[in-house]
């Protein structure tokens, strides 16, 4: 029987991250002579891995189409990667995907060496899980929309609104945004030749008409601000227009895409733009950003930020916030 030695794992890695290699690139890597070189590479074939030789100085070798799948390689820091995002996935926003990584992390630590297990029990205790995601996104609605994505085919789905009745609609899905609470679907909606951002979590259902589409390439860019404008503003009633003292930049620290859209108006000057279920909200975010900035559009926000402006200076004042003189001890 062949030995599997660390070495020879090192070399799976190696082979694994790129087209074909140099007998004398292989070499330098593992710091070996030709000889221990051929003999590892052996010790792969017998274990079934399809290594094959490559032409050219010197020579080379490469992982062979058909091969068996080899296993899965990894450097401790990758295997703690692997591990915190299983950890992190199981508090996410889709629905019963708890067990399916709790058996992948198990599966994972069952192939790790004692010190590396050792690391991710370290950074697992060290870590405190606050209130998790709601799930509410089924994992064979992501997996049924993926493959749709992939294969270019048309879907017919049925959506449930924000307040409205669920809805049955053909689209042709393009990308699933991923925010920290909510998964969003780009579709293009052929019958009304309109984008769609729609919230995941709101597919009822969903299945492939079997028509295909032409691919349609959608700049980053484009992605994140038909995303934003659907969370930030597209969803609520009353929405506002700001101009803010500071770029954009900065601006996006403060007003994360989940809150506002932001653009550049020039001259180290941006544009934002939001929505909320009260005027009020807005006003708040707006007061304690520490920006200097100035309303241009959403005539709700505007008065709530005058009846505020007078309560903020009659409890300065020591008065009562609805206007009346603050009892005093007598």
């Amino acid at each position: 029987m062949s030995r599997t030695t660390g070495r020879t794992l090192e070399l799976l890695g190696l082979l694994q991250t790129r087209a074909a290699w140099s007998g004398a690139q292989l070499r330098s890597r593992l710091e070996v002579s030709d000889r221990t070189l051929r003999r590892e590479i052996e010790d792969l074939r017998a274990l079934g891995y399809g290594i094959e030789a490559t032409r050219g100085v010197g020579g080379g070798y490469r992982l062979g189409p058909g091969a068996a799948v080899p296993p899965l390689t990894l450097a401790p820091d990758e295997a703690v990667a692997i591990a915190v995002g299983l950890r992190a996935a199981a508090s996410g926003v889709i629905a019963g995907i708890e067990d399916a990584s709790a058996r992948a992390l198990a599966k994972l630590e069952l192939s790790l060496a004692p010190v590396t297990r050792n690391q991710i029990a370290s950074v697992e205790h060290a870590m405190v899980p606050l209130l998790a995601a709601q799930g509410g996104i089924d994992v064979e609605t992501v997996i049924v929309l993926a493959r749709a994505i992939a294969e270019r085919r048309s879907i017919w789905i049925r959506y449930r609104s924000r307040d409205a009745a669920p809805s049955e609609r053909c689209v042709q899905p393009h990308r699933i945004v991923q925010t920290a609470e909510r998964w969003y679907l780009i579709a293009w909606e052929p019958d009304r030749r309109v984008w769609r951002t729609l919230r995941v979590d709101r597919i009822e259902r969903v299945r492939s008409d079997g028509g295909s589409f032409a691919p349609v390439e959608i700049p980053e860019h484009a992605l994140r601000t038909a995303t934003t404008r659907a969370i930030s503003t597209a969803p609520y009633p009353v929405r506002a227009k700001v101009r803010i003292h500071a770029p954009p930049e900065v601006v996006r620290k403060v007003f994360g895409p989940t809150v506002a859209e932001v653009s550049d108006a020039g001259g180290d000057t941006s544009v934002l733009v939001t929505g909320a279920d009260r005027p009020e909200v807005i006003v708040m975010y707006l007061a304690t950003s520490g920006f200097t900035w100035e309303l241009e559009e959403g005539d709700e926000v505007r008065e709530a930020l005058r009846r505020l402006a007078e309560q903020f200076s009659a409890a300065a004042e020591g008065e009562s916030a609805a206007g009346g003189a603050a009892a005093q001890d007598g």
